[in-house]
């Protein structure tokens, strides 16, 4: 998987987790996943850019220029593969999917698709 991917991954997890809910449910299933993961973000973002993009998305989760700085400062630190291993496994552990999809499309006039999770695709 790819750092942007993963960043990508982990912050549709970790936002839910900072916003409001108003149901207590959803509360509950997002907040086991998302402390987690929110958890080790802040842990692993330790620089002043990373602790300030952590502080800002803390505060204003709902801000979309908040949540856009938290995820590039988090895919600049997902370059390291250690750390990309690291948070694969924390969120496989916490029941997030991770699917990763390429095509490699050459030539002209060419169609091509992909699905996931028991989807299907027709092409005519």
């Amino acid at each position: 998987m790819d750092p942007a991917s993963l960043a990508a991954t982990a912050m549709t997890v970790v936002s839910p987790y900072l916003a409001e809910f108003g149901a207590d449910a959803a509360k509950e299933v997002a907040s086991s996943a998302g402390k987690s993961v929110w958890d080790w973000i802040k842990g692993k973002l330790t620089s002043a850019a990373g602790q300030e993009a952590v502080a800002d998305m803390a505060r204003a989760p709902a801000e979309s220029e908040n949540a856009q700085a938290l995820q590039a400062a988090l895919t600049k630190a997902l370059k390291d593969p250690d750390a990309l291993a690291a948070l694969a496994k924390l969120l496989g552990e916490q029941g997030v999917a991770i699917s990763t999809q390429s095509a490699t499309v050459i030539g002209d006039s060419n169609k091509t698709a992909q699905a996931s999770g028991g989807s299907t695709v027709n092409i005519r």
